[in-house]
């Protein structure tokens, strides 16, 4: 096992101090002094790995869309065929909102439109983690005749868009199965949207 060098563990630390403290203070209120509080280490230590708060939480924002991306390859990996597929992914995304911890990282996540502005690329770059194995099932679905509506370069984009609404207000709600209804809601709508046509394969769901 490799281990870190003092660089990567300072970088490492801030990263992981920088959680809990947007956690605890939110972004509103979160200050590099708090970082540095948490951490003991200096503002020249920060700086040196960090332009400021906003490439700091694009980090941040990163990993939230690694993690978010592989438990949606995981979801979608126990699903057979595209339309199931798409169901798991939608589903993964929107409920979300019912677990408190994601929860709340989602409307922190949600909400940073000064992390779009300085790195919009890079925030597109992360999110593609997250759109890639939805396209792939739009693919698989216009290959079948599944999906014959679907198409897998701009679809991904629109559903995401759509899924982010329907989570913003599945967040709204503190009944869990409202978080359930959102999420059939969203996936009736898009599934009809691709043109879905079963083939005739056993399901538990569309």
């Amino acid at each position: 096992m490799e281990h870190m060098s003092a660089e990567e563990d300072e970088r490492a630390s801030l990263v992981r101090a920088a959680q809990v403290v947007l956690e605890r203070a939110g972004w509103e209120d979160f200050k590099v002094q708090l970082l540095l509080r948490e951490t003991g280490l200096s503002a020249r230590t920060f700086y040196r790995h960090f332009a400021g708060k906003e490439e700091l939480f694009l980090v941040l924002m990163q990993g939230e869309y690694a993690r978010s991306a592989a438990r949606i390859r995981t979801a979608m990996a126990r699903e057979d065929g595209p339309a199931r597929k798409i169901a798991a992914w939608i589903d993964e995304l929107v409920q979300a909102a019912g677990d408190p911890r994601r929860a709340a990282r989602a409307r922190l996540f949600t909400s940073q439109p000064a992390v779009l502005r300085h790195y919009p690329d890079k925030v597109a770059e992360a999110a593609r983690l997250v759109l890639e194995p939805l396209a792939d099932a739009i693919r698989e679905g216009r290959s079948t005749g599944e999906l014959p509506d679907g198409d897998p370069d701009r679809d991904p984009e629109l559903i995401h868009q759509l899924a982010g609404t329907a989570m913003a207000r599945a967040l709204a709600h503190s009944r869990e199965e409202s978080v359930d209804e959102v999420t059939a809601d969203v996936t009736g709508f898009v599934l009809r949207a691709l043109g879905f046509r079963p083939c005739g394969r056993s399901r538990r769901r569309p």
